[in-house]
């Protein structure tokens, strides 16, 4: 069996691939509010509703229409000393340039006197990597380049969220490296897919993350050596089978 361990390493570039809503972005947002270490999010894929309806959920184990419900009526209650009390920012640009992310790097470290510990890219695709419309696998491996200088530069830990191919869109079956879109598996040092597994409709739902590369362990490329988490995503509950 392959380490299962998902080590996020502050100066290292670590990505997560998974199909669309199988949960990767309620896994990096759970990773970076219950961390509590200061955190920058990129949140291309999410405006700041979203952002902020899942935080609550997260933080306050509401479900996402009551965390809703209190942000529409500005009504948050004693959840609001628990966000004021966070040490992570938001950026909303929706197609952020390399350009963009590097001022509000610098801005950052103005502003708070050191670079985040954690930064997270909600999704590598929303980034415009300065090739042209077409740029498609060039211009992301541009980006996986650049993400990798930033965190060794400034020793964050960079963590991109990106898909995985057509045939693994389903999100019912493991992902393995070649499954993860545009191949940009060469400069991340660490790599994980996610996929939720068929169950009958009374169990519980279940989020599988595989770990497929690591520079600094053991993985399984095939994805089929994975952990099994408690997912629960009308809360945006995620937390290990044994809890």
């Amino acid at each position: 069996m392959a380490d299962k361990g998902f080590i996020l390493r502050r100066g290292q570039l670590a990505l997560v691939a998974a199909g669309p809503g199988t949960g990767k972005s309620a896994f990096a947002l759970t990773q970076a509010l219950k961390s509590r270490v200061p955190t920058l999010y990129l949140s291309a894929d999410s405006d700041a509703f979203v952002q902020l309806t899942r935080s609550l959920s997260i933080l306050m184990g509401w479900t996402l229409e009551q965390s809703a419900r209190a942000v529409l009526r500005d009504d948050l209650g004693a959840a609001q000393q628990v966000l004021a009390g966070l040490p992570i920012r938001f950026e909303f640009s929706a197609s952020p340039t390399l350009d963009q992310i590097e001022l509000t790097m610098a801005a950052y470290e103005e502003v708070y006197g050191s670079y985040p510990t954690l930064v997270v890219v909600d999704n590598i695709t929303n980034v415009q990597a300065g090739l042209g419309e077409d740029e498609g696998s060039a211009g992301l491996d541009r980006l996986m380049d650049y993400l990798s200088t930033m965190a060794r530069e400034t020793r964050a830990c960079v963590l991109g969220l990106h898909h995985v191919t057509s045939g693994f869109n389903d999100a019912d079956k493991p992902v393995p490296l070649s499954g993860v879109k545009n191949q940009v598996s060469r400069v991340p040092a660490l790599i994980g897919t996610m996929f939720k597994p068929v169950r009958d409709e009374w169990s519980e739902d279940v989020l599988c993350f595989s770990k497929v590369k690591d520079r600094n362990g053991r993985a399984d490329p095939s994805g089929h050596d994975y952990v099994e988490l408690r997912f629960a995503g009308d809360r945006m509950l995620i937390e290990d089978m044994a809890a």
